[in-house]
């Protein structure tokens, strides 16, 4: 329903609660095979994720990272926990994502990372120039905003990468994968230290990379643009 009709997803609250509230009076093991298990969960999710900032959906969202948490319990490197909890993780960024989108002026779409770009300065006002914004970027990255936002955007690039690496091991990569753990190192790095930010934009170049050698699988626009125009510059 919410792949047919995602605005109607106001609809379906009042039902995921009434699932998760069921399913709390019960052990989720119970419920079925595990891949029926992590199927349940992530669909909860999709609607869970949809608007992180409505507060009606804060009940769903804290289930299925519970429920999460208890299939890595069992299997530590389950693939679609892994998964999940990063995706869950880089949902809540979205709100601070956004405040933080209204202070600098980026160009972020959905939540993402503006690109970011280097500059050859060839000047002593390019260069005075430079040391001032690289200044006014470090006074940035110490408000509320921006420290909000690196506290979830942390937990969701570490257990993204970890369900890339399952997912490797498993010889189970997505693009999808690769190009959402991507996104959240580029928000990451939007959100950091000009003095370590190269860092996390040189992996998202790296993961979007390795997205387009799989086959069957296309960027989006945007993240084929960020690919074009920063992969020539950090490699």
């Amino acid at each position: 329903m919410l792949r047919e009709s995602p605005g109607d997803w106001r609809e379906y609250i009042n039902l995921a609660h009434m699932v998760t509230q069921h399913l709390e009076t019960i052990p989720l093991a119970q419920f079925g095979p595990l891949n029926e298990q992590t199927w349940m969960i992530a669909s909860l999710q999709q609607l869970a994720i949809l608007n992180m900032s409505d507060s009606t959906l804060a009940g769903v969202a804290m289930w299925c990272s519970r429920a999460w948490l208890g299939i890595l319990v069992r299997e530590q490197e389950n693939l679609a926990a892994l998964h999940g909890i990063g995706r869950l993780w880089l949902a809540r960024a979205q709100p601070a994502l956004t405040r933080v989108h209204r202070i600098d002026g980026s160009d972020s779409s959905s939540g993402s990372s503006s690109r970011p770009s280097v500059v050859s300065f060839t000047s002593s006002e390019d260069e005075r120039q430079s040391l001032q914004a690289t200044r006014e970027a470090e006074a940035r990255v110490g408000m509320p905003d921006y420290i909000e936002a690196r506290g979830f955007l942390q937990p969701a690039t570490e257990y993204l990468e970890r369900a890339v690496a399952s997912a490797r091991s498993q010889n189970l990569l997505s693009g999808d994968l690769l190009s959402v753990t991507a996104e959240s190192y580029m928000s990451l790095g939007n959100v950091s230290s000009p003095r370590v930010n190269e860092d996390y934009y040189r992996r998202a170049v790296r993961l979007l990379r390795a997205a387009t050698l799989l086959p069957d699988y296309t960027l989006s626009r945007y993240l084929a643009g960020y690919l074009e125009e920063y992969g020539r510059l950090v490699e």
